[in-house]
């Protein structure tokens, strides 16, 4: 999943418009809440080239769907641009009527194990600025990966959370988003994290079918690919249950990637 050089021999700048990013920080300083499906239709529109979409016709126009995505990352791609390009993709093929936000479960802070300043400076602040658009987009954060001792009751009351909005959103035909990968892994997909596919397997029994996304670059430009909606094989078996979820997942992810 290395980004492909477009045929200028460029690589895909993204920069977000200084007016959204103005308007976000300021509702995000004072709790306003915010619309993602009309953020990300701002912040493609400046895309060039724009943004390609792969299976877009798999997407329900209505009705409730977890969907999961890589973790894309490289130097220059902000992890926004999945939830944004994902965001802007879905809410196109929405139907009237049908609510187009995507609820994203996303990391609580970015932490900086190779670095002391940047733990003790740069993990606060993100912690703070991911909560505020957390509360103003109607996320969930989840502690960061890999796992902290620390953390466990927090990492516990974040998978309540999911699950509580999981079964409003099967309710109400609403999305739910999460990356199982949930950390970078730079040029090739990961290993979820140990608890993850028993995660995905509370939000399908919730009542959630699963719409695997892949999110790449193909000749320098954004590609999004949708795949076919399912519902994973859940095993009886507690031990058996999380490995065999989380690979199903994967493995769905990874038919959307070149």
């Amino acid at each position: 999943m290395i980004p492909q050089i477009s045929s200028r021999g460029e690589v895909a700048q993204y920069r977000l418009p200084w007016q959204l990013v103005r308007s976000v920080v300021w509702d995000a300083l004072i709790l306003r809440p915010r619309s993602l499906a009309h953020d990300a239709r701002q912040a493609v529109v400046g895309l060039s080239p724009e943004l390609k979409v792969l299976g877009s016709e798999r997407i329900p126009a209505r009705g409730p769907c977890l969907v999961t995505c890589n973790h894309y990352s490289r130097p220059g791609f902000g992890a926004w641009w999945l939830a944004l390009a994902i965001e802007a993709a879905v809410a196109a093929r929405r139907a009237p009527g049908a609510d187009p936000e995507i609820r994203w479960v996303m990391t609580a802070a970015w932490t900086f194990p190779e670095s002391r300043w940047r733990r003790r400076i740069l993990t606060p602040a993100t912690r703070w600025a991911f909560d505020r658009a957390a509360q103003v987009y109607g996320f969930v954060t989840m502690p960061p990966m890999p796992p902290d001792p620390s953390e466990v009751e927090a990492r516990a009351v974040a998978v309540r959370r999911t699950v509580r909005l999981a079964r409003q959103a099967a309710q109400a035909g609403g999305i739910v988003g999460l990356a199982p990968e949930g950390q970078d892994v730079p040029g090739r997909l990961g290993q979820p994290p140990r608890g993850t596919g028993a995660f995905i397997a509370l939000l399908v029994s919730a009542g959630l079918p699963v719409l695997p996304v892949g999110v790449t670059e193909r000749r320098g430009r954004l590609s999004v690919s949708f795949g076919p909606l399912f519902v994973p094989e859940i095993p009886a078996s507690r031990i058996e249950r999380d490995l065999a979820v989380a690979q199903q997942v994967m493995a769905a992810i990874a038919q959307q990637l070149p």
